[in-house]
């Protein structure tokens, strides 16, 4: 695929993202989308050869957007700890209002609940791998990733929704109360 033909995919599946937080799943059809970006049909069925692929690849773009980018940031820091405040800083500068919006449309679709679990097991490894890092032993650390990142998703459900570096501030606390013998 050319950079152009890459760009105005992207552009399709940030589109669909940003329909996704303000109209909901229901509103991901193809004649909207289309009048949206001024294009035919033909334009969305040369990327996505239909809807079902069209949701499969948005789905993989959240999961590179959302995970795998945020992770390779994340990674480039030398230590354990300095791993997960950049991952708090990555966060933080991001919109990912998609998250409780994928979240809850995956309690009626099937497919996005296996990118879910991609994406679960993806961050909750990285923060194992980051608690290990600093000295915890294997089985705490994914038990405390799961609990560190269980409330951080909790938070995102709250009502009225507090800051991002609210979120991030709490669902660490757990985390660092636990880490506090290894750092």
């Amino acid at each position: 695929m050319t950079k152009r033909t890459n760009k105005e995919k992207s552009q399709w599946l940030e589109l669909a993202l940003e329909v996704l937080v303000k109209n909901g799943p229901d509103a991901l059809k193809i004649d909207p989308l289309c009048a949206r970006l001024k294009v035919t049909k033909g334009s969305f069925y040369h990327h996505f050869k239909s809807r079902g692929r069209f949701i499969d690849e948005l789905m993989q773009h959240w999961l590179e957007k959302t995970t795998l980018n945020f992770i390779a940031i994340a990674e480039q820091e030398a230590s354990g700890l300095a791993k997960l405040e950049k991952l708090d800083q990555v966060i933080a500068s991001q919109n990912i209002e998609a998250e409780v919006h994928i979240r809850a449309w995956a309690l009626r679709e099937p497919s996005i609940c296996a990118v879910l679990e991609k994406i679960d097991h993806l961050r909750q490894s990285f923060l194992a791998t980051c608690y290990q890092e600093i000295g915890m032993p294997p089985a705490q650390a994914q038990q405390v990733a799961l609990l560190s990142y269980a409330s951080f998703l909790g938070l995102l459900q709250v009502y009225p929704r507090p800051t991002m570096a609210t979120c991030l501030e709490i669902s660490a606390l757990s985390s660092k109360s636990l880490l506090k013998d290894y750092i």
